[in-house]
């Protein structure tokens, strides 16, 4: 990745993408000047998980929906590529007339091209009906095990087998991302668990992620991705990638199962301020990165 800041946003120069990954060291072949931005709706959750960074971000109290819209559209006379509009939280099912807001904004003309990205738990009703609205182009379930009483053990509330049915959604739109996690999915064995269970719900694609250190939790549980030996599974092949850099370690994968072909990443930043050229929008401020007080408007 290389930082380049020439390009600014309401006066200020900001930090972007412009080069792809290689299987070496994260400096692939250019591409055009590129943003993710995150849009943080809540802190609230209904999960309790110990590998949640949420402390160290400040409160979602008040959203300014005219403020996301004045980015949005300073990004774009700034000549950026918008990749994604995440909205985040926080389980942004909990404020569900906030998120409904932002996906009719996404539906105005100038806006309509820009692909939007819900990160959500998936184990409610409402963050269920979240992913049932056509606006939302994709979703990340975090699904860190395909065992309910283990769901529940990680999440701290019960998770019913009801929650992992996923009734009336268009999995082709959902990706499940499962975090490794010691004593829970932590090998091969655990791995195949999880790459056949999401096969049989519908899932086409699947990722095994990496505890950030963030915190005690992570430090302590962290489950390295060279300890799963995908290739070792039967009919799992890999396809790209590679990458085993200081900040960033990943691979891809193929897994036939019956004819069925689940898509798979593995993923693990081990920097929290890797991904800084992000921009994060918490209802009030402009953010360049997830983790430090940079503030651009």
């Amino acid at each position: 990745m290389i930082r380049n800041n020439d390009i600014k946003m309401f006066g200020k120069p900001i930090q972007i993408k412009s080069h792809g990954c290689n299987h070496d060291d994260c400096m692939g072949m250019p591409i055009p000047p590129s943003v993710n931005i995150f849009v943080k709706v809540t802190n609230g959750c209904n999960a309790h998980c110990g590998f949640c960074s949420n402390s160290n971000v400040k409160s979602v109290s008040h959203f300014n929906i005219s403020k996301l819209e004045d980015i949005l559209s300073e990004a774009i006379y700034a000549g950026l590529t918008v990749n994604r509009l995440n909205i985040t939280g926080g389980e942004p099912s909990l404020v569900p007339d906030r998120v409904k807001a932002i996906l009719k904004m996404m539906e105005t003309k100038d806006f309509k091209g820009i692909h939007v990205h819900l990160n959500t738990n998936g184990l409610t009703s409402q963050s269920q009906a979240l992913m049932r609205e056509e606006r939302i182009d994709s979703t990340s379930v975090s699904l860190h095990h395909c065992d309910s009483n283990k769901l529940s053990d990680i999440y701290g509330i019960t998770i019913t087998d009801e929650a992992l049915q996923f009734d009336g959604i268009d999995m082709m739109k959902v990706n499940a991302s499962c975090n490794l996690i010691k004593g829970y999915v932590d090998s091969t064995i655990e791995a195949h668990r999880m790459m056949d269970f999401c096969i049989d719900k519908g899932f086409t694609r699947l990722g095994f992620v990496g505890l950030m250190p963030v915190n005690d939790y992570c430090k302590q549980r962290v489950v390295p991705l060279d300890v799963l030996h995908l290739d070792e599974i039967s009919h799992c092949y890999f396809t790209e990638s590679n990458n085993r850099g200081t900040d960033c370690k990943c691979s891809n994968y193929l897994y036939n199962k019956d004819a069925k072909v689940l898509d798979i990443y593995t993923r693990h930043y081990c920097n929290p301020q890797y991904c800084e050229s992000s921009l994060l929008f918490d209802g009030e401020c402009l953010r360049q990165g997830f983790f430090e007080n940079n503030i651009i408007y």
